[in-house]
């Protein structure tokens, strides 16, 4: 059976956390994934901050990846500086 890595990126920082298992196969290795997910996306929303990004990543044995989660917090709206606000 195949072994798959999940690896945990929040924004730029340098080590990602990861850990490994065994599956029988990529869709199992989805549903793993869906699941770690889950039980991680209330402490990963309420830790968001504007233009962040949390990613999550399967690998498959060689190092490639075969599935990934990202959730991406973007502002849209230009933020109005002081001087522009007392015009």
């Amino acid at each position: 059976m195949p072994r798959f890595r999940f690896q945990v990126q929040q924004g730029k920082l340098p080590d990602p956390f990861a850990l490994e298992d065994v599956l029988s196969d990529y869709g199992a290795a989805r549903k793993a994934a869906l699941g770690i997910y889950a039980d991680l996306a209330r402490d990963i929303v309420t830790g968001l901050t504007d233009d962040s990004e949390w990613r999550l990543d399967v690998l498959d044995e060689s190092g490639k990846p075969v599935f990934r989660i990202r959730l991406l917090a973007q502002s849209l709206e230009q933020p109005v500086s002081e001087s522009a606000a007392q015009h």
